[in-house]
């Protein structure tokens, strides 16, 4: 764990201490404070060190004996509320459980590295690595005993059964409620309230899918993610209720009411839950259709969870013998030099989505079929308004976006064709892709590379060239917030999830050795610093829109393998590796992005004329693909199950999940333009805008911050020339500078 430092007195408790104190207080474990009262007794007064060998109870028992509570200390329902005083959410809201003192210079020690080998991190505590464990090939890697000390033990079901009780004492008194207008303190402090309920709920939520994506089969587990979800439907009404009262207020009592200090760090998501009770409808039927969710569409997103989760499938090797690999390893598979292993890794993985494709479809028709009910029934005109609601942008920006994506997809397409005659084939097919260019297998840039050393260059190129981004993810190595090794019934892909509580966030990977999972490392650190930086905002000013996600997680892999390629002394075989590796990335944001995107239209036009089967969602996909793709992949070399491989299409919460990566992409190879020509002083902007993204839309909030307008496709054009010119050197390196015009 880390070094508490705090810097506020007791008297002043700030956002993050007072949710977490109030947090724990709900829990019922205030006797903890008693309990080791005495044994730190002789520890100074505001200098509390928690030591990761403290336990649980130590821990927030320090916090409590600090002060950092207004009100009970004890109890686990919420009481009735009519000013806002401190209980549950308290004066700010929810925090980390580590708060950090700037610049106290502590070290921190990387696992499995030399002593000369740590490095200075400014941000607070000395994370030292958890002691000697047993370990099995299925145990998680990460550690998650600072959510709870023990797997669904005593603390958990402290929690749970305190979460449970408040989640249902804040239904019934945000019914109770008269309107904001005759009640503002009342509704201020209860605003506050949801708030705290729901970040644990989203404390716990976290807690139990960074656990369920290492054990997918775990039906304890699985039963307890059900719960959780629960929980969050429960919540709806409250939320309903608040949006109801918001479109109440005119505009002049609205922005009265946020701009009160208790509301105003709440205040940009409270105006956008009030634009979108434009287009709910009776809070009576909007609770049945939460509670009818979780039987539906959840139900059915769940199922295909399970079923990715332990999907397998059937490799055969070149030299004839057959192998079982997790349906996750098949990306990985693809990027083998060998050109056979690369298609007997598509024909196996295709074979596998294929025999499950009946439950699949059933499973995206189900989810996509109540999503069109719902938004039929909501008013909503277009199947595009909510994603771009949620994304916190104007459909002029998605336009002007796709628009530059348009005019210019000759660029990654060009890639494409280059490839294929480095490859000395005619066309690409889907599954070569991701390959290693001719002559690179021994190259130290394209062989595999071992999970510590992908962590060094990943921490190598962060701290060149932005050292706070390289203190953290030090310290996330440190801490264990890594889960990286493939196995059986780990679920595929990647994510990063940060707990609204701890502020601390976890990384999943399923790490195979490639540059791209590099990346992909260096991608899912970028998620957490933002996560990080938001710490200390209050919860409803950390809930910032996927497209702004996405930028900082680009960002991260913009500024690595921009680090990369600068490195000395590259051998001409290396900096094609690292281009193509790059180039490789702007098509699947250009290309396979853009597909994903006219997929998804197709899919919700032809969804509401009735049910589609899996030849026909194949169909579909492969249209797709023969647009955006045009001539540069061969037409018996695309994927007619990626509809089904695709996880993002069975997303129970959202539609349209995909479109933000471009934006983030291109937003982000924006930025690194500016960071290029500004050097170190572009990073506290980049800070600060990072930390403004859960309050103002995306258009405000790159237009206060850098000036720039992202309705005009001028600003998108700009990012895709970057990719261009990584063409240009990739001919150069390769020798076909002038065969290949973009």
């Amino acid at each position: 764990m880390a070094t508490l430092t705090p810097k506020l007195s007791p008297a002043e408790p700030s956002a993050a201490r007072s949710f977490f104190v109030a947090h724990w207080a709900a829990v019922g474990r205030a006797q903890a404070r008693d309990a080791n009262r005495a044994s730190r007794a002789q520890e100074p007064r505001g200098s509390i060190v928690r030591r990761r060998t403290a336990s649980w109870e130590e821990r927030m028992g320090d916090l409590l004996d600090l002060g950092w509570v207004r009100g009970r200390q004890g109890g686990s329902r919420l009481p009735p509320r009519s000013g806002f005083v401190g209980s549950i959410g308290g004066m700010g809201g929810p925090g980390p459980t580590t708060l950090s003192s700037e610049g106290n210079g502590a070290a921190v020690a990387l696992p499995s590295r030399s002593n000369n080998d740590s490095s200075t991190c400014p941000m607070g505590p000395t994370a030292t690595p958890s002691k000697t464990r047993t370990e099995s090939a299925s145990d998680p890697e990460w550690d998650l005993t600072p959510f709870f000390p023990t797997p669904l033990g005593p603390e958990y079901r402290d929690f749970r059964a305190a979460l449970e009780s408040d989640v249902e004492a804040l239904v019934e008194r945000v019914e109770a409620l008269a309107a904001i207008s005759a009640d503002p303190d009342g509704w201020a402090g209860t605003i506050a309230d949801l708030e705290g309920v729901w970040a644990r709920t989203q404390h716990i939520g976290s807690y139990l899918s960074c656990s369920l994506a290492v054990e997918s089969t775990n039906a304890d587990l699985r039963r307890e993610s059900a719960w959780a979800a629960a929980q969050r439907a429960a919540l709806e009404p409250c939320f309903a209720r608040v949006r109801m009262r918001l479109g109440e207020l005119d505009d002049a009592a609205f922005e009265e009411f946020v701009a009160r200090e208790d509301v105003a760090p709440a205040a940009f998501l409270l105006g956008r839950l009030r634009e979108d009770q434009a287009f709910r409808m009776e809070p009576e039927l909007e609770a049945l259709a939460t509670e009818l969710d979780l039987d539906g569409a959840s139900a059915w997103g769940r199922l295909y969870g399970k079923l990715a989760g332990a999907l397998t499938f059937e490799l055969e090797r070149p030299d004839g013998t057959r192998e079982t690999h997790p349906i996750a390893s098949a990306r990985t598979l693809q990027e083998d030099a060998d050109p056979r292993i690369r298609r007997a890794a598509f024909v196996g993985a295709s074979a596998a989505w294929e025999g499950a494709s009946d439950v699949v479809a059933a499973c995206l028709n189900a989810i996509v079929g109540q999503r069109l009910t719902l938004q039929r029934r909501r008013g909503v005109k277009h199947v595009l308004d909510p994603a771009l609601h949620a994304a916190s942008i104007e459909r002029r920006t998605l336009d002007a976006m796709l628009a530059a994506v348009d005019e210019r997809a000759e660029v990654p397409r060009s890639f494409l064709r280059l490839k294929a005659r480095l490859l000395g084939q005619e066309r690409l097919n889907v599954w070569d892709i991701a390959a290693p260019l001719p002559g690179s297998e021994g190259d130290p840039a394209a062989a595999r590379i071992p999970y510590e050393q992908g962590v060094e260059r990943v921490l190598g190129a962060f701290a060149a060239e932005y050292p706070r981004l390289g203190e953290f993810a030090r310290r996330a190595v440190a801490s264990r917030w890594i889960d990286h090794t493939p196995r059986p019934g780990k679920r595929p892909g990647g994510f990063c999830s940060t707990s609204q509580v701890l502020g601390e966030p976890r990384v999943f990977l399923n790490y195979s050795g490639s540059t791209g999972d590099v990346a992909t490392l260096a991608h899912e650190l970028g998620h957490g610093w933002h996560g990080w930086l938001l710490r200390d905002e209050r919860p409803f000013s950390r809930r910032y829109p996927m497209t702004l996600a996405e930028t900082a997680s680009t960002f991260a892999e913009h500024l690595m393998s921009d680090a990369l390629l600068a490195e000395e002394g590259l051998s001409s075989a290396a900096r094609a590796s690292l281009l193509n590796a790059r180039l490789q990335q702007a098509t699947s944001y250009l290309l396979n992005i853009r597909m994903r995107v006219r997929f998804e239209l197709a899919l919700h036009e032809r969804r509401a004329t009735g049910e589609l089967g899996a030849a026909e969602l194949s169909e579909l996909v492969l249209d797709a693909q023969r647009e955006t793709y045009g001539d540069a992949l061969a037409e018996d070399g695309l994927d007619p199950w990626f509809w089904a491989s695709k996880m993002h299409f069975y997303l129970t919460s959202i539609s349209f999940y995909n479109f933000p990566y471009t934006f983030g992409y291109l937003l982000s190879l924006g930025l690194r333009l500016r960071a290029r020509g500004e050097g170190e002083g572009f990073h506290a902007r980049y800070e600060k805008f990072l930390r403004r993204t859960g309050r103002a839309t995306a258009e405000d909030t790159l237009r206060d911050v850098f000036g720039i307008e992202l309705g005009e496709s001028e600003f998108w054009r700009t990012s895709i020339d970057a990719v261009a010119e990584d063409l240009a050197r990739l001919e150069i390196e390769t020798g076909m500078a002038g065969a290949n015009p973009a």
